[in-house]
């Protein structure tokens, strides 16, 4: 008897030694010994052609890293050459081995010989038109290995000594204009150590030898030579980005017909460069008529105006955003460059102010953060009806957070999110109504009679009533 619960402490550990030391774990995998693995890896690699490539890559890297350049262009050629479909279970280890082609690129070729970490990159860029015309890449894993892969060959090109800034130009140009699938995108913005002074003036006036032969833009009755323009430009304000000259963006910026739309790429830049100033001179020019990206300007504007010490400007548009859009970051901003005696009643003003915002959902979510759940559940009494049924987004959270200490209310957004779907007869949406009706249900032991609030049995017998031919609902109720 009292040897018993020794024995079952002993018992359990070494279950849990057994279990730690059978998890297949890098540590766990050392105790089998160099030996063991390597007859494993042997056995496995003939059943699997992945793997037998992986092992053949890191065979190279280790004992013949001057192959490995030639070993990679090998299989990049190989799959250049498949004409096969690729579908979509295929997509996501084609593009893990492309990537890990890439590393090993840039990492070790690299280390070799830059030459030939080129042409294997280089190789792994253009080799994106066939397999985009082989695949669906809606998840977008392979595009974003071959953006990486150019973005990556610009920086070679840069660690290339001796590289003829002209030749860079060449190349960079070939790229680009070839590019029909935006492979490319991040090419340029890389180039900047490549390019160096010369090339970078050597293609700032091919691009603008290009755009002065464009025809005028003419808007949507010449989309080929406007979007032409629009791509030269795009060129121009990226080789600015990749010098790091940020007058250079404002001239590209000036050349063209929609300046508005970069006036916070103008600002933001500026403003890396410590020119506040020039950046708020540059939001300026926006007007609500002109600008689709206010919003989005408006930290601009705040870290302008501190930046140029007009500490009472960036509040005034703190506490603007936060009431034009109940952002609760500018608020806590906004409070926290108060006084204390001055915090306790701008706090019950912006409560005030969230508790009359005109739409009900994005005030019902920040009371919920603020957290202020007292007024939270006061709206959901006082303006239900204003409260949409379809923004399960924003009512279901409210209801889970209210049902605990405000039962009424809760079951109020439930019955809204019920009723709802039942009311458009949303047939894919049965299971989520099902799972609301019975929240509704757990809550009604603790429903009252306050303000006229309507019981559980009342609301069944008229939902009922109401929606008695949706047997495909009814019949996930079990009543």
């Amino acid at each position: 008897m009292a040897r018993t619960p020794s024995a079952k402490p002993a018992t359990r550990k070494s279950a849990a030694s057994a279990k730690v030391g059978t998890t297949v774990t890098k540590e766990n995998l050392k105790a089998l010994g160099a030996d063991r693995l390597a007859d494993l890896l042997v056995e496995l690699s003939e059943q699997d052609a992945v793997l037998t490539r992986k092992l053949r890559m890191a065979l190279t890297a280790t004992h013949a890293k001057d192959k490995l350049g030639k070993e990679i262009e090998k299989r990049l050629r190989t799959i250049q050459r498949s004409r096969g479909f690729l579908p979509w279970d295929r997509i996501k280890p084609l593009a893990a081995e492309l990537d890990a082609l890439r590393q090993s690129i840039l990492n070790d070729v690299a280390t070799t010989d830059v030459g030939q970490a080129i042409s294997a990159m280089r190789l792994l860029v253009e080799l994106a038109p066939s397999v985009y015309e082989r695949s669906d890449d809606s998840s977008g894993y392979l595009s974003d290995v071959f953006r990486e892969a150019a973005s990556d060959l610009g920086t070679l090109w840069g660690r290339q000594a001796g590289r003829d800034p002209a030749v860079t130009v060449r190349d960079l140009l070939t790229l680009l204009d070839g590019d029909g699938y935006g492979t490319c995108d991040h090419l340029l913005v890389s180039c900047g150590e490549a390019l160096g002074t010369a090339g970078a003036a050597m293609l700032r006036t091919t691009l603008l030898t290009r755009l002065h032969k464009l025809p005028v833009s003419k808007g949507k009755e010449n989309y080929r030579a406007d979007s032409a323009r629009m791509q030269t430009l795009g060129h121009m304000r990226d080789l600015a980005d990749a010098v790091g000259d940020v007058d250079a963006y404002i001239d590209a910026v000036g050349l063209s017909d929609r300046q508005p739309a970069y006036i916070g790429d103008v600002a933001r830049r500026l403003l890396d460069k410590g020119r506040a100033q020039e950046a708020l001179e540059w939001l300026g020019r926006e007007t609500d008529e002109t600008s689709r990206f206010r919003w989005e300007n408006d930290d601009l504007r705040i870290e302008a105006c501190e930046a140029v010490e007009d500490r009472d400007q960036a509040q005034s548009l703190r506490w603007k955003v936060f009431r034009d859009r109940l952002s609760l970051p500018h608020w806590q901003a906004y409070q926290r460059h108060l006084s204390d005696y001055d915090a306790i009643d701008v706090e019950e003003l912006a409560l005030n102010h969230i508790r009359n915002f005109p739409v009900r959902g994005v005030a019902l979510s920040t009371l919920l953060e603020w957290p202020a759940l007292d007024a939270a559940a006061r709206l959901v009494r006082e303006h239900t009806a204003e409260l949409d049924g379809r923004d399960y987004g924003t009512l279901r959270p409210a209801a889970d957070r209210l049902s605990e200490s405000y039962p009424n209310e809760a079951t109020l957004l439930y019955r809204l999110l019920v009723e709802a779907v039942l009311d458009k007869a949303l047939s894919r949406y049965y299971s989520y109504a099902a799972k609301d009706l019975a929240s509704c249900r757990l809550l009604a032991p603790m429903l009252t009679t306050a303000d006229g609030m309507e019981s559980h049995e009342a609301f069944m017998i008229r939902l009922k009533a109401q929606h008695k031919r949706k047997l495909g609902f009814w019949s996930l109720i079990g009543e």
